[in-house]
């Protein structure tokens, strides 16, 4: 079920699809028309910034509100309150996503009414090159994050107490218990977590095509757009399957490393 179609698309990357509806074998033909191929870097370039830019930031909000939340609070309802609260937006779906900030970021949308009373004028989110891949960015941060900052309050929790208490008594402050405790005890969670929010980041068409279709001036067009167009648009299967092999590569690589790393800490 996982092999064959993997060994088919491999298979017609070496291919061209013929005018009497046949596959003709080419070679390298198409990996050569595609590094070659202008878009095609443009579009890894985007690609690789906007999940760099992705798992950055969700990992920045989902630690820090984490530890807000695993922190000791006054009042236990309030803080149940606020965990369930901030899942709020995994619940929306992608389209529905994108059209909320889509609205927001309208040049007469609440957004730019708050910037055109602080600063005197307006961004255009998604129409300027200059912002646009950090607008779409943002809305995938910000659908995303609640489930990262679920697995590191649940990982959080799972740490033993003792472990604190002895090193408090050893008279280790607070920086001290979060590197050498919490960031060790979370280290396999944390390899986890960066390896399925950078693959599921690296194909992720359905929001940013909604959002933008690729523009202003392809400065959010992904590879996977690259991909969907040549394939279902300019019915270029062969050429549609030699990218898709390069995303199962970069994807392969990226796995390979979350393995290699796992197996060393494991020895140490």
């Amino acid at each position: 079920m996982v092999v064959y179609p993997l060994f088919k698309v491999f298979q017609y990357s070496f291919q061209e699809y013929s005018s009497q509806h046949s596959f003709v074998f080419v070679g390298l033909q198409q990996y050569q028309r595609l590094f070659s191929d202008e878009l095609f870097w443009v579009s890894i370039k985007n690609t690789f910034l906007f999940t760099i830019g992705t798992i950055v930031l969700d990992l920045v909000i989902s630690w820090g509100i984490a530890l807000l939340l695993n922190a000791r609070w006054p009042n236990l309802k309030v803080r149940n309150f606020f965990r369930g609260a901030l899942l709020f937006p995994f619940l929306f779906s992608a389209p529905a996503a994108a059209l909320l900030w889509g609205i927001l970021y309208q040049p007469l949308g609440f957004l730019n009414c708050i910037i055109e009373q602080i600063f005197g004028t307006t961004i255009n989110f998604l129409g300027d090159p200059k912002y646009a891949l950090f607008s779409v960015l943002w809305v995938n941060v910000w659908k995303n994050f609640p489930l990262i900052m679920i697995l590191i309050l649940g990982g959080l929790q799972s740490i033993p107490v003792s472990l604190y208490e002895a090193a408090r008594i050893d008279g280790a402050n607070r920086v001290q218990l979060f590197w050498h405790i919490t960031l060790p005890q979370m280290y396999s969670l944390m390899i986890t977590i960066i390896i399925i929010d950078f693959v599921t980041t690296f194909i992720h068409f359905d929001l940013v095509w909604t959002m933008t279709k690729g523009g202003p001036l392809y400065s959010t067009y992904l590879i996977s757009f690259f991909l969907y167009q040549k394939g279902m648009h300019a019915f270029k299967f062969g050429y549609a399957s030699a990218i898709g092999v390069i995303i199962a590569v970069i994807i392969s690589v990226c796995i390979g490393t979350y393995i290699f790393l796992y197996s060393k800490r494991v020895r140490i």
